[in-house]
């Protein structure tokens, strides 16, 4: 609980954070229907609404993959991990405190995206079913996030080289993934990583449910397309938790 409450202090105080980790995706739904200058006006609401979907993944990826980072490198720079190995306090124990803190903040930022999304005309189209399998999801952008932060922080030193990292596997993921551009428009090969990635594939899957093929361009919904996806997002987890524990708690 100690953890969880100073990694949503220290982000709520932090500008920089706020900035990119809740500003940003909110600029994005603003301006980029612009870019949709011949889009027909009746398919606008369904395409902002996927716009809003795809914008709380990528907070969710910042928050996950830099935020964390950044905070247990500061951490470490600190010596706290020095301090504390010798309590009785598991690493998955403390993990888990500080993915609680960032999933708590990122909550807050979904809500914030949410809201202006459905002020700027968002609208959705799924069911209550669809709603509930798409919670699901977004909890496997969380957990693949976190893993992938942890990795991260786990090999990465300095706040600002582990933060930057974070921040740029983000943007690399959006842009390759087919979160930044229409899946029809990607590479064949892109295509593939858009398919395979766990985080894309999630992003996708919640767009389809929510919005119907028309937004999401293809049906991520296969069996094989939902293990992996599942298979992904918990195998990046599993393998940033044993790195945490072994190269941060046990660093000297």
């Amino acid at each position: 609980t100690a953890v969880l409450e100073k990694i949503v202090k220290e982000s709520l105080r932090d500008r920089v954070i706020l900035f990119f980790t809740f500003a940003i995706p909110m600029f994005f739904v603003l301006i980029m229907p612009f870019m949709w200058g011949d889009a027909p006006q009746e398919l606008m609401p369904p395409l902002k609404g996927g716009l809003c979907l795809t914008m709380i993944t990528f907070m969710m990826m910042v928050a996950g993959q830099s935020n964390l980072a950044g905070f247990i490198a500061s951490d470490r720079e600190r010596g706290l991990y020095l301090r504390i190995i010798s309590m009785p306090v598991t690493p998955l124990k403390e993990a888990l405190g500080r993915i609680s803190g960032i999933v708590v903040f990122s909550l807050l930022g979904a809500g914030l995206v949410f809201i202006v999304g459905i002020l700027y005309g968002a609208e959705f189209t799924g069911g209550t079913t669809d709603v509930v399998e798409s919670l699901g999801f977004f909890v496997l952008i969380m957990v693949a996030s976190t893993g992938i932060g942890l990795i991260i922080a786990s090999v990465v030193k300095g706040e600002s080289a582990a933060t930057h990292t974070g921040i740029a596997l983000t943007l690399l993921t959006a842009f390759v993934g087919g979160m930044f551009a229409p899946y029809p428009m990607l590479p064949s090969f892109l295509q593939v990583v858009a398919r395979i990635h766990p985080v894309a594939s999630a992003n996708a899957s919640i767009v389809y449910l929510l919005q119907g093929e028309l937004v999401s361009y293809y049906n991520p919904l296969t069996q094989w397309q939902v293990i992996l996806t599942i298979m992904g997002s918990c195998a990046l987890f599993a393998a940033g938790v044993a790195m945490y524990s072994k190269l941060c708690w046990r660093r000297r």
